[in-house]
């Protein structure tokens, strides 16, 4: 049966270290520190994804440079225009996008282009409403067939969200061209856009949310209007093309174009209409495919069910951050103490852990991303990474401990004692050695046993710590045998904390029967007053201080000697 157990010490010390970190990692993500790492892993990740078919819906007329060279000038003259526009209507479409700027007449023909663009509900051409506004073509009702071509560029230039809806200075909405060429399709399949509530619009069998500042791995991000998230396919060859040139000439068939949705825009070099996407990396992607790709978003969304893209709620990206670095935390700690026997143990762990959680929290990322959730992925592996930093620091300081301190007594060990008698030697600084012994010790462990002889020596440890000075060492010198390094040389000051230890050490009425100077445990003292400096070593202080300390016994124990 499972039973609750609280946490040890060590492990509220690593809840709460957890816990500071992701807290941490929370506000540098607010400020938009780690903003930039996102978007280049969510680029990543509609990367790494497998390709898509190509959607039947649309169809893309491209005017490449051939095209320009064949209609003899840019911009397409009014008349050539409407010869094109006329062929593709022909066909009977569901829906045409002119994406080309049109407001201002081009050469002959405008009469018989606007006539077009009047008898022709199916066709929406375009205006430009964010920055330097450019009016619609002539001829086009402003309310039902015309939609904005503004794209919404990130701090580094890739297009990631679509501007859908702007809400215009009289109070009118705008709708983008892609929204308008996707609700005119859907419309013709009976479905129509239906508004849940303020940030949230039902298409189809898609639920489409506004974009907001902090969604995903977003920090402050300018969300007007209403935006949502391009979920870009895999590849760039999602459409069928077929340029100017081969519709002018009959070389398309009506059939190619006959209930789809038919693009119409500018794919020349030349005309500069290209922008950074997630999935062209160091190219550019013509303004006609952007839109491309929103559109059939929103139709794969809305008839075939495809995913939408969405950021989760800020309050969900605190929460993956806290739970992904507690678990790592948690798994972290699993693993040093099952590799405790391991020399260096949490290195080791380190070295393939960390990695492994790395690709862990990104697996997991890159999951739901697939199924249309954007949840920040740098953000917790730095959380993990700092916590392993700070873990690895901890571990390393705890074996410099283990390395330094006797484990039985807590006190430091012969290492820390020679190596501050070997300081004080090359600083030329006086001072007094004193060597003491638990006064009978093998009786003491033959009589109680070596459980009760750890726990008396732990207990005088203690005692002689307390005892000397902050400025002093008390160390274990081996088996019952202490050191103490006292600064300084005046024997008053040395026979007074030597006396208060014999007190404290009596006061711990620790029963000793088998001893012939008392029924208490006694400790006995050589001392070494080292005041001239002069061609002393290490070893001949310790001979000083060990002589002593026999002459004590000698004389019966639970005293101290000083040195001649």
């Amino acid at each position: 049966m499972f039973r609750f157990r609280w946490p040890t010490y060590p492990q509220w010390g690593l809840l709460a270290t957890a816990a500071s970190l992701s807290g941490l990692t929370i506000a540098i993500t607010s400020v938009g520190w780690l903003q930039s790492m996102e978007l280049f892993a969510l680029d990543q990740f509609f990367r790494l994804r497998p390709a898509e078919t190509v959607d039947s819906r649309l169809l893309i007329i491209t005017l490449d440079e051939p095209d320009i060279n064949y209609v003899g000038q840019w911009p397409m003259p009014d008349k050539t225009l409407a010869r094109l526009l006329r062929q593709v209507v022909d066909a009977e479409p569901r829906a045409v996008g002119l994406d080309m700027y049109r407001n201002l007449p081009v050469g002959q023909g405008q009469n018989e282009l606007i006539e077009i663009f009047q008898n022709t509900p199916v066709l929406v051409g375009v205006e430009k409403v964010v920055g330097q506004p450019i009016g619609p073509p002539p001829g086009l009702d402003p309310e039902h067939q015309v939609g904005m071509t503004d794209l919404v560029l990130d701090h580094d230039g890739t297009v990631r969200r679509a501007l859908l809806i702007v809400r215009a200075e009289e109070g009118k909405y705008k709708y983008g061209l892609a929204t308008k060429l996707a609700f005119n399709y859907l419309t013709q399949e009976q479905i129509y856009p239906r508004l849940l509530d303020e940030h949230r619009l039902k298409l189809g069998k898609a639920t489409l949310k506004r974009l907001q500042p902090h969604d995903g791995g977003y920090a402050n991000a300018d969300a007007g209007g209403s935006q949502m998230l391009i979920n870009f396919p895999s590849g760039q060859t999602s459409f069928e093309t077929v340029s100017v040139t081969a519709v002018l000439e009959g070389q398309v068939s009506a059939a190619q174009m006959k209930d789809r949705i038919v693009l119409i825009g500018a794919t020349a070099n030349s005309l500069n209409d290209f922008f950074y996407t997630p999935i062209t990396q160091a190219e550019e992607m013509p303004g006609v495919f952007v839109h491309a790709h929103i559109v059939s978003q929103l139709l794969r969304a809305a008839l075939d069910g495809r995913p939408v893209l969405h950021g989760i709620p800020r309050w969900g990206e605190w929460l993956w951050i806290v739970l992904a670095t507690h678990g790592a935390g948690g798994l972290i700690y699993v693993f040093i103490q099952r590799r405790q026997a391991y020399r260096r143990p949490y290195l080791l762990t380190v070295i393939w852990l960390l990695p492994c959680l790395g690709m862990g929290v990104t697996a997991l990322s890159f999951g739901l991303f697939t199924m249309g959730l954007w949840v920040p992925v740098v953000a917790p592996l730095v959380s993990i990474s700092l916590l392993a930093v700070l873990l690895l620091l901890q571990q390393n300081q705890q074996l410099q401990g283990l390395a330094a301190f006797d484990q039985l007594t807590q006190i430091p060990n012969r290492r820390s004692f020679d190596q501050c008698i070997g300081d004080i030697i090359t600083q030329q600084t006086p001072f007094t050695l004193v060597l003491c012994d638990v006064d009978y010790f093998k009786r003491y462990n033959d009589t109680y046993g070596h459980q009760a002889g750890d726990r008396c020596l732990a207990a005088i440890a203690k005692t002689l710590s307390r005892g000397v000075r902050q400025s002093d060492l008390a160390a274990r010198y081996g088996g019952e045998e202490f050191a103490l390094v006292l600064r300084g040389t005046s024997s008053a000051v040395v026979k007074e904390i030597l006396t208060r230890i014999q007190e404290a050490v009596a006061a711990l009425k620790i029963l000793h029967e088998s001893s012939d100077v008392s029924d208490l445990v006694t400790l006995s003292f050589g001392v070494a007053i080292v005041e001239d400096m002069r061609d002393v070593t290490a070893k001949s202080l310790i001979e000083q201080a060990d002589k002593a300390l026999y002459q004590a016994k000698q004389q019966g124990r639970n005293q101290f000697c000083l040195s001649p």
